[in-house]
């Protein structure tokens, strides 16, 4: 099975959705995107009941290694996105696939 795409999730929304346009459901989704990102930006957490929690991970900076010369090497601080999954999304991930007979 392929990933899908923002183009595969606006279909799903109008297929879940009677009545919903194309252009309704992809301004639908893009306010959300818009939403998620600017709460993330702003280093709030975004928390969606039964799917899980999306926030910001703050990585001090530490010393490294160049992998080809083995110099030491600062790397900085930086926030990063994380998601963390809910247990309902982790139960139903962890199903086994159903496999289709041809």
């Amino acid at each position: 099975m392929a990933d899908i795409n923002r183009q595969d999730i606006i279909r799903g929304m109008m297929a879940e959705v009677d009545g919903l346009s194309y252009s309704m459901a992809s301004a639908s989704l893009e306010a959300a995107l818009a939403c998620v990102t600017k709460a993330l930006a702003d280093h709030q957490s975004v928390i969606l009941s039964d799917f899980g929690k999306f926030g910001v991970r703050h990585r001090r900076a530490r010393l490294g290694m160049h992998p080809r010369t083995h110099q030491p090497i600062q790397i900085p601080e930086v926030n990063i996105p994380h998601f963390t999954p809910s247990p309902n999304l982790k139960k139903l991930v962890q199903k086994p696939k159903e496999v289709e007979v041809k």
